[in-house]
């Protein structure tokens, strides 16, 4: 499997926890467990379980930091510093009750980008990537929770060459229907 670059802090992290092995098997499980839990999630803020519905928000991203494994001690890596990447922006979602499925933007300092991702058992799990790949911009996860009439995580990003880490908090509550 291939990574972007910028994904590879990332992925050297995650490549250090052992991962379970039947984690393929609940592949058609999850997609049952996203529908019921996107309309469990949602059910204060929708009219019906399968509605669509639009989130809008705000993120606060800062300078992060990467702590490699200790079996990585040959693993250089060094923060450029910048700027780039803090401050507040404003992020939109669109969750399809039916699916699962998410889409969305984020704007400001981390974007322009785009999201695309599930919502499962009430915690969403996404992918944020860049509107223009070519633009070296911040790419990176997203990792929310719905509580009670608002959607809240962290994005944990970085920019195409790896040397400059974010982390942002944000809050997201219903906007209505989608559009």
């Amino acid at each position: 499997m291939r990574f972007p670059i910028a994904l590879l802090p990332l992925a050297m992290i995650a490549c250090d926890h052992p991962s379970s092995s039947g984690a393929q098997a609940s592949a058609p499980a999850s997609v049952s467990a996203a529908t019921s839990s996107v309309a469990a999630s949602a059910s204060a803020t929708t009219t019906t379980p399968d509605a669509t519905r639009a989130w809008r928000g705000t993120y606060k991203s800062g300078a992060s930091t990467l702590a490699a494994p200790p079996n990585g001690k040959k693993t250089h890596w060094s923060d450029t510093q910048t700027t780039a990447g803090i401050g507040d922006g404003a992020l939109a979602l669109t969750v399809d009750g039916a699916t699962g499925h998410v889409s969305g933007t984020v704007d400001g300092p981390l974007g322009p980008a785009t999201i695309d991702g599930v919502v499962t058992d009430g915690k969403l799990a996404a992918t944020l990537r860049r509107k223009d790949p070519s633009d070296q911009g911040f790419t990176g996860t997203i990792l929310g929770s719905f509580a009670g009439d608002h959607l809240e995580g962290t994005m944990n990003v970085s920019i195409g060459l790896a040397n400059a880490l974010r982390t942002a908090t944000f809050t997201l509550t219903p906007a209505g229907p989608a559009p």
